[in-house]
């Protein structure tokens, strides 16, 4: 218990700390300059200290024991460790099964096999040919319906002489899951929650290890979703699997120790930690509210980094993306993970990439040793306050789904959809106008890399002709997909014409006038596959626009100082104007002054480049004026 004077004397320290920053930032507002708002409205400080830990439960919480905060273990210093549940591109079950036997002697702990190979019992056995299955999970997504792929794994097992009884790991369906993925469902809803209370019920006696009920919110993530909606989401469609087969005669405690639930995990290190942290809270809480209190420990936590934020361009960035994200997902508790491997994204992984992303799952366990603590992040000031906002958050959300009759109610309103969508267009803007950044995309390109082929996405797989019960849909995305379209449309503009689109930098000045802006203009321009030219700096304006016209650039961006542009602006735009009217007059900065602004635009300037700008609709728009993009 901190006594009052400790209280005090914090509180003081850090008044002092606050007023002496107030000092340092000579008038520009605290909020502004050093609070950060995440995409869940969460302001994160500067600075934490044990103070904002006021009113925060569950701190005391021990390894172990409900709620749970800090894992379902009691101890983790034997070291135990999570599944390292790769997922394995094959065309064939016989290609599966090779490149499985080989992960699993290279490190890889259980299996994630493809529904496409348990189509048959033939093509389940060769999938797992010489795999000890009684002895390794198996991990089986079967979609919106366990049959028959659950009866074709079970044949494939009693063929080999296993015992039921012995395996572990998920044969899962997840129709409210397929429903947001695809916006239909190939049978009622109805029906399909019969046959997954028909599953449970019947891998209760058969296989009492295995799990039947999936709850994924990875849909959601891949759309654009915030982290406090992914866990009330996931919250709201657990709890509607827990009443549904309830009333189908499968108790709560006996749904619920047959869950496995799934999340991608996102770019924000800390967030992701929170949000882990954050879902056993509130599982535990659901939990007591049906009366099952203990069957909270029962809980399992799969995840897999996330696509939102992975590039096509500069792909082996996405090495480092999958590996804080994965550290993260250990950090946070999960008991199972897929770590992608770097050019996932482009369609193929290979060989090297498939093994640089299983080593992930080593290191952080075998050289960063997250084993050998359980909750590592437990006590952090900020991680402690941060999961408590979430689980705050997620769960009035959740509570507005309950209110809205459940969660198969809110997705025929849309009310899930909207929010995401919105949220998605947040995050959107953001990496348009480049307060988010990637690497290699919206940030830093490398224009000399050999453009990616992605391969096509599989357009095969037939689609039920009867649809039962369409809602609102949620498109999966990347955000780089933008970006990428420039830079394809600026790539396919130089393979035509035998050189990229071209603008034209006026510097005016010494160096210290122009070079700030030359640098913003290089780097704002680069993103979208374009060349600069002109590396000599001008005395004059007009000396500027007379050698913009001679490079033949249909872009001429002036670079100077707010200071010089009252002068410099309509002399330039004077001489471009009249000598080559077609070639668009581009301004490196924006006056604070709206009148200067209108000014500007009658001397000639197109459009203004500035940190607010965004980014990929002025370069599409440039892009559409040369006829590079369509």
């Amino acid at each position: 218990m901190k006594s009052a004077a400790s209280v005090e004397t914090l509180s003081a320290a850090l008044a002092q700390w606050r007023k002496t920053v107030e000092s340092e930032l000579k008038g520009v507002p605290f909020e502004k300059k050093l609070v950060t708002r995440t995409p869940e409205g969460t302001a994160l400080q500067p600075l934490y200290t044990r103070l904002d830990l006021a009113g925060v439960p569950d701190l005391g919480a021990a390894p172990g024991k409900a709620p749970f905060l800090r894992g379902t273990a009691v101890s983790n210093a034997a070291g135990r460790t999570w599944e390292y549940c790769q997922e394995i591109p094959a065309a064939t079950a016989e290609e599966f099964n090779r490149a499985l036997l080989g992960a699993l002697m290279q490190g890889q702990n259980s299996v994630s096999l493809p529904a496409n190979f348990a189509a048959d019992s033939a093509a389940t056995a060769q999938a797992l040919d010489k795999v000890a299955i009684d002895c390794v999970p198996v991990h089986l997504d079967t979609g919106a319906a366990a049959q028959p792929t659950a009866s074709n794994y079970l044949a494939a097992v009693e063929a080999r002489g296993i015992e039921k009884a012995k395996l572990t790991g998920s044969v899962s369906a997840d129709p409210l899951g397929e429903w947001v993925r695809n916006g239909k469902l190939a049978a009622p809803l109805a029906a399909q929650l019969d046959a997954l209370a028909e599953w449970t019920s019947a891998a209760q006696i058969a296989a009492p290890a295995l799990r039947t009920v999936g709850v994924s919110t990875v849909a959601w993530s891949d759309a654009g979703a915030t982290a406090t909606q992914e866990l009330a989401f996931a919250l709201a469609a657990g709890v509607e699997y827990l009443r549904e087969l309830a009333r189908r005669d499968v108790t709560v405690a006996t749904t619920a120790a047959r869950m496995r639930f799934s999340f991608a995990v996102g770019p924000q290190f800390f967030s992701e930690i929170a949000k882990f942290r954050a879902f056993r809270l509130l599982w535990a809480r659901v939990m007591a509210a049906f009366g099952a209190g203990a069957a909270a420990k029962d809980v399992v936590v799969h995840a897999r980094t996330g696509t939102w934020n992975k590039t096509l361009h500069d792909v082996h960035v996405n090495m480092l993306r999958v590996t804080t994200e994965a550290c993260s997902a250990v950090l946070g508790g999960v008991d199972s993970l897929h770590v992608s491997p770097f050019d996932e994204v482009c369609g193929a992984s290979d060989e090297i990439s498939q093994r640089i992303a299983r080593n992930v799952h080593t290191l952080l366990a075998e050289e960063f040793h997250f084993t050998d603590t359980s909750d590592p992040a437990g006590g952090s000031w900020y991680v402690e306050k941060l999961t408590d906002d979430f689980a705050r958050r997620a769960w009035k959300l959740f509570q507005e789904i309950e209110a809205l009759g459940g969660y198969a109610a809110a997705l025929r309103s849309g009310m899930p959809q909207k929010l995401v969508n919105a949220s998605a267009a947040d995050k959107d803007d953001a990496i348009s106008k480049r307060r988010a950044g990637l690497i290699g995309t919206n940030l830093f390109p490398n224009l000399r890399e050999k453009p990616p082929v992605a391969k096509a996405p599989d357009a095969s797989a037939a689609t039920s002709a009867v649809a039962y019960e369409e809602i609102a849909t949620v498109k999966a995305r990347r955000a780089a997909e933008g970006f990428e379209e420039l830079r394809r449309a600026a790539d396919g503009f130089a393979q035509r014409t035998g050189a990229r689109p071209k603008v034209f930098v006026a510097k005016i000045g010494p160096v210290k006038q122009h070079k700030a802006r030359a640098d913003f203009t290089a780097g704002f321009f680069a993103v979208g596959g374009f060349e600069m030219a002109g590396k000599a700096a001008f005395e004059t304006a007009e000396a500027a626009a007379q050698a913009a016209v001679v490079s033949g650039a249909p872009i001429a961006v002036l670079c100077s100082t707010d200071e010089t542009y009252p002068e410099l602006v309509p002399a330039f735009g004077k001489a471009l104007k009249t000598a080559k009217p077609e070639v668009a007059f581009v301004l490196a900065g924006l006056p604070a002054d709206a009148a200067l602004t209108t000014t500007f635009r009658e001397a000639g300037v197109d459009e203004f480049i500035h940190v607010r700008a965004n980014v990929r609709e002025v370069l599409a728009k440039f892009l559409k004026k040369i006829g590079a993009l369509t």
